[in-house]
C-alpha cells in the first residue's frame, strides 16, 4: 500500500519518466527502423498499406516487449489488430525500466504486473493512443493531442526535441497497416492517476 501511495502523489503531478538503460541495445531501435522500412517498401510494392503488419505485430517485430506484454495484461492486443486507425505513443522497454526503477520495481514488467492488479494499467495505455493517423508534422502543429482515454497531451519542442506530456519522442512515423508509432523514451502518466 506504501508503494501505491508514493505512486499515486507521484502520478498526480502528471510527470514522466524519461531515461534509458543498459537494457536497450542498439539492437532494439535497429529492429524498429528494419521493419519501417521494410513496411515503406510492401507500401510502395501494394499502393496501399494493407500488406503492412499492423499496430500489434509493428510492436512485436520492433521489439516493443513491455509494451506488448502490458497490451496482452490489459486485453488489448486485439484492438491493435484491428482495422481502425490509432496513433501509439509507444514507450520503449528501456523507458518502461526506467520508470520501473523509479518506483521500486524490478523491471517494466514488474511495473505492468503491479498496474493491473490495481486495475491501472488501461488507464496508463489509454494515455499512449489517440485516434487516426497521426503522423510527426500533425502531432507537432497540433500543441496538443486528445488521448484515447479524454485527456489532452501537450506537445513542446526543447533543445532535447519533441515532446509529449514531457516524454521525447525519439523516432517517429512508422507506419502500419492500422495506424501510426511514435517512440517514446518515457511513460506517460494520465492527469490524476491514481487518484
Amino acid at each position: 500500500m506504501k508503494k501505491f501511495s508514493g505512486f499515486a502523489a507521484m502520478s498526480v503531478l502528471a510527470f514522466t519518466v524519461v531515461g534509458c538503460s543498459d537494457s536497450m541495445s542498439p539492437a532494439a531501435p535497429s529492429s524498429v527502423q528494419s521493419v519501417t522500412e521494410e513496411a515503406r517498401g510492401n507500401s510502395a510494392n501494394s499502393n496501399g498499406r494493407s500488406s503492412l503488419p499492423t499496430i500489434a505485430g509493428t510492436a512485436v517485430a520492433g521489439g516493443f516487449n513491455t509494451l506488448v506484454y502490458a497490451l496482452g495484461k490489459a486485453g488489448l492486443v486485439e484492438t491493435f489488430e484491428g482495422s481502425r486507425q490509432f496513433t501509439v505513443f509507444a514507450p520503449t522497454d528501456a523507458a518502461f525500466g526506467a520508470a520501473a526503477q523509479e518506483f521500486g520495481f524490478a523491471n517494466g514488467q514488474a511495473l505492468v504486473d503491479y498496474l493491473d492488479d490495481k486495475g491501472l494499467l488501461a488507464q496508463v495505455l489509454t494515455y499512449h493512443v489517440t485516434v487516426g493517423d497521426r503522423r510527426a508534422q500533425a502531432v507537432l502543429s497540433s500543441g496538443q493531442v486528445t488521448m484515447l482515454d479524454g485527456n489532452l497531451a501537450a506537445v513542446t519542442v526543447d533543445a532535447e526535441g519533441p515532446k509529449i506530456d514531457g516524454a521525447l519522442i525519439e523516432k517517429t512515423d512508422i507506419i502500419a497497416s492500422n495506424g501510426i508509432i511514435h517512440v517514446l523514451g518515457g511513460v506517460m502518466l494520465p492527469p490524476g492517476f491514481g487518484e
